[in-house]
């Protein structure tokens, strides 16, 4: 802000009035010029100057003039009288940016903290500043320090961008039906009986991004990787895999499990993102040789999504736009769980007073709904949900069922595949002596198959459902090496082109060091802001009580559907897994469990044989 800028907001008599003031100015500085070489003094020439006839200013206005021009520029001639708002809110530049390194700060001080301050500072170090009445500065502050400033400064960076900052549009056009799935966890906001107690379900949610139809769901009492492998699982037999995912940035989404690397080899692999063209979707930061040709490495496992040829985004954390679920987890509440008696609101200011004592009585907990009967209802509704009309523009009033049926790609797997894929999978693990050892429990102790590759590196898996074996696999090739089974039972609970990216991130960031810069906090760097605020509120104090004394106080003033087959590293260990299967059942029928040599069978002569078969009952022939 500079000195001059605020006298464009004043009526045009004052602006005439400032504006003749500083012409008296420079022409007794010619004066005084001319009086001083001719041998005269300054303090000569303020006195010869105001005797001469047609002026009509004293000297010691015109010496005022000329300080407050000197300290203020131009808005230090300007005449603060006459009741108008736009003179009284006036402020002085550097007492405004004095104010605004104190009040843009998360010690949050108040205006009148602060106004209080700069009054101080202005009488004892005798700065001449123009300061407004405390109303005037509220006034101030609202129409020159920006909310955005005022967030980014007083609440943080997190609160700045949750509140104010810039995001990316996705255009809806340029997306297709299963093309994009957003997947997250939200917690319901009532109570149901689940083993005696009261609980509070959590939804682990997959929903298709163009269509909003809610693709696959899971109830837990606890989320986590299982809940999502289950959810997804149940996506996927129904309509396929998707083209790309969009998921939380938590521990339970972004983890090994799925995206093949954990998050701090991710970040240390590469920091480049890489554009999907076709969808415009920000790719995972991960190395480019994962998703490139060859992507199954012996040193990185690519992870479940991109075994299924399935790309990977993440949202920001803590940032409901970068999430669109975040709407659904809304609408779900007020369309579903708000309907239930033992609703416990979003927050502690919609929560019932009833509440607590609701769940306290032996009525309320014998009729309670059950986890099971919430389950079943919260199917229902998503059923109805995904048959009624959405009120978005891009859905044209239909609901997200019929946009979904519009889908012109559907992918599909081998049969079999999402059943060896959405398993539980480990990270590369080295077998021993004692077989393969995960979460502290040894599998395959005396398994013949796995004995073998003592020293090497494997890869396990296991059904979320059957934990008793579990699937070990060579780490390189993904070739099913034994089913092996534990030591012991555990239990187990339940479109954006390259370079637009570019330039919406760099004015993004222009953005924000704008806003940082707004601040000087040079001004306050050295300053016992303690004292001098403890100073100002006494001196406040004391000139209340003077005016109190002097008898007052004075008030302030759509195409065909094409069917694509996706290849993963599982295909053909559909059959090796259904004839180890078989293997062990014989070898446990004949008691030859102990027997290491494997017969090659061929088991379809087992099939019994029709004895009917190539029997005409009737001649067809003429």
């Amino acid at each position: 802000m500079t000195k001059d800028c605020d006298i464009q907001n004043l009526p045009a008599d004052k602006q005439e009035d400032a504006i003749k003031k500083l012409g008296i100015i420079h022409r007794f500085e010619k004066f005084s010029s001319e009086h001083i070489r001719n041998g005269g003094t300054r303090t000569e020439a303020f006195v010869k100057y105001s005797a001469q006839p047609g002026v009509r200013v004293g000297e010691r206005t015109i010496k005022r003039w000329i300080t407050k021009y000197h300290q203020q520029g131009l808005l230090g001639l300007v005449d603060s009288r006459g009741g108008n708002h736009k003179v009284e809110e006036l402020i002085s530049p550097d007492a405004f940016e004095l104010f605004k390194s104190m009040y843009l700060t998360q010690q949050r001080l108040t205006v009148k903290v602060c106004w209080q301050n700069i009054n101080y500072e202005n009488r004892n170090q005798n700065r001449s500043w123009m300061i407004p009445g405390l109303r005037g500065m509220y006034r101030y502050v609202e129409k020159y320090i920006p909310l955005p400033y005022q967030i980014l400064h007083r609440e943080g960076l997190t609160a700045y961008e949750a509140k104010c900052a810039p995001y990316i549009e996705i255009d809806p056009d340029s997306l297709t039906p299963n093309q994009v799935w957003v997947g997250d966890h939200s917690q319901f906001n009532c109570w149901v009986r689940y083993q005696n107690r009261w609980v509070r379900p959590w939804m682990t949610v997959w929903q298709d991004l163009k269509s909003r139809m809610i693709i696959g769901w899971y109830l837990s009492i606890i989320p986590n990787q299982t809940t999502i492998l289950l959810s997804m699982k149940r996506a996927i037999e129904k309509f396929g895999p998707p083209e790309s995912v969009k998921i939380d940035n938590g521990r339970d989404y972004d983890s090994e499990l799925f995206t093949g690397v954990t998050k701090q080899v991710r970040k240390a692999l590469g920091k480049d993102c890489i554009v999907k063209k076709s969808t415009g979707e920000i790719i995972t930061k991960r190395p480019r040789k994962v998703l490139g040709k060859g992507y199954l490495d012996e040193k990185i496992l690519a992870g479940i999504y991109a075994m299924m040829d399935i790309a990977v985004s993440f949202a920001i954390p803590f940032n409901a736009k970068a999430k669109r679920i975040e709407r659904l987890f809304a609408t779900i509440d007020s369309q579903f769980t708000a309907t239930f008696d033992l609703y416990c609101g979003k927050d502690t200011k919609r929560k019932p007073e009833d509440l607590v004592e609701k769940l306290k009585d032996p009525a309320t907990i014998r009729e309670a709904i059950s986890f099971e009967k919430f389950e079943a209802l919260f199917g229902s509704y998503i059923e109805v949900y995904n048959a009624n009309s959405h009120s978005a523009k891009d859905m044209l009033e239909q609901n997200p069922a019929e946009v979904f049926q519009n889908r012109r790609i559907h992918r599909v797997l081998a049969p079999g595949v999402v059943d060896l894929l959405l398993r539980v999978w480990s990270r590369e693990l080295t077998v021993g002596k004692n077989g393969v050892q995960f979460k502290g429990i040894f599998y395959g102790q005396y398994n013949a198959e796995l004995l073998i590759y003592q020293g090497r590196k494997v890869r396990l898996s296991y059904d979320p459902d059957d934990l008793r074996k579990v699937y070990i696999y060579d780490a390189a090739t993904f070739k099913l090496i034994t089913i092996a089974e534990q030591n012991q039972l555990v239990s187990y609970g339940t479109a954006i082109n390259e370079e637009s990216l570019r330039n919406a991130m760099r004015e993004k960031r222009r953005i924000l060091r704008v806003a940082k810069d707004f601040r000087n906090s040079e001004l306050t760097r050295n300053m016992d802001l303690t004292t001098l605020t403890i100073r100002a509120m006494q001196e406040v104090e004391k000139n209340k009580r003077q005016k109190a004394e002097n008898g007052g106080q004075k008030t302030e003033s759509r195409g065909p559907k094409i069917l694509q087959p996706v290849r993963t590293p599982l295909d053909d260990q559909v059959v090796e897994h259904q004839r180890q299967k078989i293997v062990k059942i014989l070898k446990k029928a004949v008691g030859a469990e102990s027997m290491k040599e494997t017969m090659e069978l061929d088991f379809s002569l087992l099939k019994t044989k029709n004895r009917f078969e190539g029997v005409r009952l009737f001649d067809d022939r003429k």
